[in-house]
């Protein structure tokens, strides 16, 4: 059996990353590819509900390998898995961005959001990104390869139920990477400066155009520190945001200080007359 592979991102469909990883993966796994029309990085886990989402086939020497649409990285996967592919994929790739996806920026990320969209319905997924910054040369070649690699792991042993595995590979040669760790998301952030921007349609206008990243400090085992050690960072994420641990003491404070209150309120609404 040949393994089903959907591939998507938030560079868009013409990007470079997205191009060699379809390249590689396509050596061991049927590809599908669906990806936005136009860039959408940073757009997070947003989805299109009000307008059109118009598809766009790419062909190849009259072989579609791809296909846009005009729509966010969420929308791709989704549209994949319910109206595109006649059975689900076995892995759900989300990449390569350009740009490494570390600490807070994951929650932004829509090269995340494509991979927890695949969690969501079920699907072992991952989002991969290198960490290519500014104007730098990014070469996927090596990036590429691992990525196959780790899939290829990933379709023989699966992932844990919920579980998907967000990949950060340093923007170096092959020898110049010092291993792989299996990090934790850190608490790095960017700075945001909105810069005035004259008036639009009456009203001051306004554009973010970023500033510094501040990094995490004080574990080694954080994304973004592995990164700056050129060493692979590859976290397990989990879109459910449920703080377990402190369930219990929470329903003690409940019943402690609100159950009482709510219980006589209640009580006061069935006899009005009290």
């Amino acid at each position: 059996m040949k393994y089903r592979v959907l591939l998507s991102n938030d560079d868009g469909i013409d990007a470079a990353g997205i191009r060699a990883l379809y390249d590689e993966i396509s050596r061991i796994a049927h590809v599908t590819l669906v990806a936005p029309s136009s860039e959408c990085s940073g757009i997070g886990h947003a989805i299109s509900l009000f307008n059109n989402l118009t598809l766009e086939e790419r062909k190849i020497d009259g072989r579609i390998w791809g296909y846009g649409l005009a729509g966010t990285p969420a929308d791709c996967v989704k549209f994949a898995i319910t109206r595109l592919m006649k059975e689900p994929p076995h892995l759900v790739i989300s990449g390569i961005n350009r740009g490494q996806n570390t600490g807070n920026s994951i929650l932004y990320s829509g090269t995340v959001a494509a991979a927890i969209e695949g969690l969501m319905f079920g699907i072992p997924s991952m989002a991969v990104s290198l960490a290519a910054l500014g104007d730098a040369p990014a070469d996927y070649g090596y990036a590429a390869r691992l990525t196959t690699r780790i899939a290829a792991l990933i379709l023989e042993k699966g992932l844990p139920e919920g579980i998907l595995l967000n990949i950060n590979i340093p923007n170096l040669p092959e020898e110049e990477i010092h291993g792989v760790v299996i990090s934790k998301q850190g608490r790095s952030t960017y700075t945001d400066y909105f810069e005035p921007r004259g008036e639009h349609e009456g009203l001051p206008a306004f554009r973010n155009v970023g500033g510094e990243m501040l990094s995490s400090t004080g574990d080694e085992e954080y994304d973004d520190i592995v990164l700056s050690r050129n060493k692979i960072s590859i976290t397990p994420l989990r879109f459910d945001l449920t703080h377990h641990d402190l369930r219990m003491e929470l329903e003690r404070w409940m019943r402690q200080h609100i159950e009482d209150e709510l219980f006589e309120l209640a009580r006061l609404k069935s006899n009005p007359q009290i």
